[in-house]
């Protein structure tokens, strides 16, 4: 069942843009990650009614998040009557778009009295009956695609420009990943230094930082010419699952998430590695 704010229940139910519950909520929140050739789905339920968690606890409601893919046909029910519940499955189910629809599901038939209730319900006993939900989250989008999982610097391709002078570097945006153009002796030095991981941590804070703040803002002034390029697709999409609106952040905050808070990556890597010499 697709949330749909105008649709109509018989029987209250807990949701956003819905009063049947005053002052209550039920949000879920979906991590996964990719390893090798598994996904892991970590899914974590907040709910506020005491009512609603008291036919948890007695196992009479149990919290259910359907994962789909419509890629791939794949759908899958997880189920908890804890707060938090993780699976595992092989990252093949998964590609491209994929929805997870939370709900809390009740058990047995049941009769259910809560003060919590919007008085129009008149303080009665409400019937619920197996199957039923009592409460419902907004559907989660998330994207799943292999490049996601992989270092934001995936995005970027390192290529010599003959007519570029040592030092000088330029950023092209008109292919699948952005071209970041350099002298061809400083592409050699570079292709020698990312053999050290301190290297790689200056790099990432120094050239790819740069880079990815560019193609940040490119985004943000974008009138659809860079749509179809996959650079973009990825830097959208990995917003997306991290919940980083674009456009209502500064780019260097949103290219210091997108690739992990790299000055800390420098300062295990290098600083801390310098205090110890």
């Amino acid at each position: 069942m697709k949330f749909d704010k105008n649709k109509a229940f018989p029987f209250p139910v807990l949701r956003p843009y819905s009063d049947d519950f005053v002052d209550k909520e039920f949000q879920t929140t979906v991590d996964f990650a990719c390893d090798g050739d598994s996904v892991t789905f970590a899914i974590s339920y907040a709910l506020s009614s005491r009512d609603i968690l008291q036919l948890i606890q007695n196992q009479s409601a149990r919290f259910i998040s359907v994962i789909s893919c419509r890629d791939t046909y794949f759908s899958v029910a997880i189920k908890s009557f804890e707060p938090h519940a993780e699976e595992v499955f092989s990252s093949n189910l998964f590609r491209g778009e994929v929805e997870v629809r939370s709900y809390i599901h009740i058990e047995r038939d049941l009769e259910f009295v809560s003060t919590e209730l919007h008085k129009e319900f008149g303080g009665n006993p409400i019937h619920y009956k197996k199957n039923d939900i009592i409460a419902q989250d907004e559907t989660a989008v998330l994207y799943f695609d292999r490049e996601l999982f992989k270092s934001m610097t995936s995005v970027f391709d390192l290529v010599k420009n003959d007519s570029l002078s040592d030092g000088a570097w330029e950023l092209k945006f008109d292919q699948d990943h952005v071209q970041i153009q350099v002298a061809p002796d400083m592409k050699m030095r570079i292709d020698e230094a990312r053999n050290s991981n301190s290297n790689k941590a200056i790099l990432i804070n120094s050239l790819y930082f740069a880079a990815a703040m560019q193609a940040i803002e490119k985004i943000k002034l974008d009138d659809g010419s860079y749509d179809d390029y996959r650079w973009a697709t990825v830097i959208r999409q990995r917003a997306h699952n991290l919940g980083i609106n674009i456009s209502s952040h500064d780019s260097y905050i949103v290219a210091e998430r997108l690739l992990r808070n790299p000055l800390s990556l420098l300062d295990s890597l290098v600083f801390s590695k310098k205090g110890a010499e």
